[in-house]
């Protein structure tokens, strides 16, 4: 017995073997598509890759992305090693740290000791008191250089002497520091003094002018003197003084 037939589908005949069941036809398949099937990328052709070209563009960015941060922490190990940049002539850069200040007098390293001396005890470079300081409260280091200026009246070359002496402690730098600004204490030999270097008049510059400074373990200790026959007139030892104050600066190229 035939099932009961609805009304006439309006428009045209009803689908489905001409019988409106009341549910709505599937939709249509997508056009160009065999089977019904749509095709979600293009056809690959032989030979080529199959990865869709959005995540072969993902995967290039990330590629990048790693090779910049790798190129990154070279730069980064290389600048903690102490490889900075270089010269053109290839030797490195100094760092501001260790650039002189600029001052009143120009100073030139002298000829015979053109670098700083270094020296890992000091009681054998110092006399007076301050050798025996240096017997019971040794140092840890003793760096020394010589330079000289033509700043004395007549052109006459000064000879500056400028020693950093750095202690184990700040104590004990403050306790040298003390001992060695007073009168006939001794101090550290200057490279004169200590044979290290000849100067035609000169055997010490301990009877010049004189200046020191302090900077936590650091104590720094300068003297300038020039010829004995240059030592004339009444403001020799104030300008010789005036000397010394000044180059106090150059111990930040030592250090």
């Amino acid at each position: 017995m035939p099932g009961h037939q609805g009304p006439p589908h309006p428009g045209g005949p009803p689908p489905y073997g001409g019988y409106d069941q009341g549910f709505r036809p599937p939709p249509p398949p997508p056009r160009g598509a065999p089977g019904g099937q749509a095709r979600s990328h293009p056809a690959t052709a032989p030979g080529l890759s199959a990865v869709p070209f959005q995540r072969r563009t993902a995967v290039v960015r990330i590629i990048g992305l790693v090779g910049i941060a790798v190129v990154s922490g070279l730069v980064w190990m290389m600048f903690q090693s102490g490889e900075g940049p270089k010269s053109s002539s290839g030797s490195p850069t100094p760092s501001s740290a260790s650039q002189v200040p600029a001052g009143e007098f120009e100073f030139t390293p002298s000829t015979q000791a053109p670098a700083p001396r270094r020296d890992a005890e000091c009681a054998s470079h110092a006399y007076g008191q301050a050798k025996d300081f240096f017997t019971k409260t040794p140092c840890e280091e003793l760096i020394r250089a010589l330079y000289t200026t033509t700043a004395a009246a007549g052109g006459a070359k000064v000879h500056t002497s400028v020693a950093v002496v750095r202690m184990k402690s700040a104590a004990d730098a403050t306790a040298l520091m003390e001992l060695t600004n007073r009168d006939g204490t001794g101090n550290v030999n200057d490279l004169v003094k200590d044979g290290a270097v000849k100067v035609d008049g000169i055997t010490t510059l301990g009877g010049g002018g004189y200046a020191s400074t302090l900077s936590d373990r650091d104590v720094v200790i300068v003297e300038s003197d020039t010829a004995k026959a240059d030592n004339t007139g009444a403001g020799h030892t104030d300008l010789m003084r005036r000397i010394s104050a000044d180059a106090l600066r150059l111990a930040a190229g030592l250090g």
